[in-house]
């Protein structure tokens, strides 16, 4: 009786849980982020991606079969990155060379 309460412990606080792999998947934008710049550089355009993106998704996903709807949402997405990324590559250009690969 006392492993499993060990197992589900264990299960809890290490293998499942959701806490710890979301704060594991932000250890490399903390590391890109030392200044406030480049934290509301990455920040807004997390913003702009997610809202851009859902407007356009909520706009057309009547209109796609359920058959295509993931690769297509995927490459919706996808469009709004590339838009951003370019857009800072053109008028921020020292703020992209800082967030690197974190933007695409």
């Amino acid at each position: 009786m006392a492993t499993d309460y060990q197992k589900i412990t264990l299960d809890g606080l290490w293998t499942n849980n959701p806490a710890l792999v979301q704060l594991l998947g932000l250890c490399p934008l903390l590391a890109v982020t030392g200044t406030v710049v480049n934290a509301l550089g990455l920040g807004i355009a997390s913003i702009l991606v997610l809202i851009g993106s859902n407007l356009t998704i909520s706009m057309f996903r009547h209109f796609v079969p359920d058959s295509v709807r993931l690769p297509v949402f995927v490459m919706v997405i996808a469009s709004f990155v590339t838009c951003i990324e370019l857009l800072m590559q053109a008028f921020t250009y020292e703020l992209y060379t800082i967030l690197g690969i974190f933007i695409p």
